[in-house]
């Protein structure tokens, strides 16, 4: 009956302890929020960020302390890439939440992250083809960014969103082959006939051969004999 009682009495001081103790438990250690508008173009890894609005989160870990930083777009809801990083520091504790960006040429990468009231931040390692490129290095750049401490868990997607597959390339048109034709050449014309020359021009004669007297004597006899057979051929009829 006391123990009874004793729940009874105690039980509204219980549950809040409970409660306290809940509340602490699902509150979790805290993280490093960096929220950041880059002008430029900037590599990290193998990932290109376009400028624009982007937040940075360290990765969640029970310990608090996990160098691994997510970037994200979309206001924090598209994870572009994750990055381990490297811990620095700085001895003059650094005003204002700020992002350093290498300068090699036209390009831009990430160099440190610093956080306003910690000495300590985080490095980015840079690339092992840029490190060759000393002569374009130039002034780093700076851009000032806003500082959060978040407890809020965030569902971890290790690797970024697969890019949208290109659309399939019209098909090219089928190429018209032509075929070349061995096509023999032409006969060559047959050469034109010689013209036929004229015939030479008769000759007239000078002088007309002389005719026989006795072929004329002929002729003239002949047709008597026929003239005196037709007038003796009417007398008898």
């Amino acid at each position: 009956m006391k123990l009874t009682s004793l729940f009874k009495t105690g039980g509204p001081a219980v549950a809040l302890a409970i409660a306290m103790t809940g509340g602490i438990y699902a509150q979790g250690p805290l993280y490093d929020k960096v929220i950041v508008d880059l002008p430029y173009r900037v590599t990290i890894n193998d990932t290109v960020l376009e400028p624009g609005h982007y937040v940075i989160r360290q990765l969640d870990d029970p310990g608090g302390g996990s160098r691994v930083l997510q970037i994200f777009s979309n206001n924090g809801m598209k994870l572009q890439t994750s990055t381990l990083t490297i811990p620095t520091l700085d001895n003059n504790t650094p005003e204002n939440t700020k992002v350093v960006l290498h300068h090699y040429g036209n390009d831009y990468y990430f160099d440190k992250i610093w956080i306003q009231g910690k000495n300590n931040g985080y490095e980015f390692p840079l690339p092992n083809a840029v490190k060759s490129r000393v002569r374009e290095r130039m002034e780093p750049y700076t851009v000032a960014a806003t500082y959060e401490q978040s407890r809020e868990t965030v569902a971890q997607n290790t690797t970024p969103a697969p890019a949208p597959a290109p659309e399939p390339a019209p098909a090219p048109a089928p190429e018209r082959t032509e075929t070349a034709q061995n096509t023999p050449p032409p006969a060559p014309a047959p050469a034109p006939a010689p013209a036929p020359e004229p015939p030479p021009a008769p000759t007239v004669p000078e002088r007309l051969p002389t005719t026989s007297v006795g072929w004329l004597t002929l002729v003239v006899s002949g047709s008597l004999f026929a003239a005196a057979g037709m007038l003796l051929r009417r007398v008898v009829a």
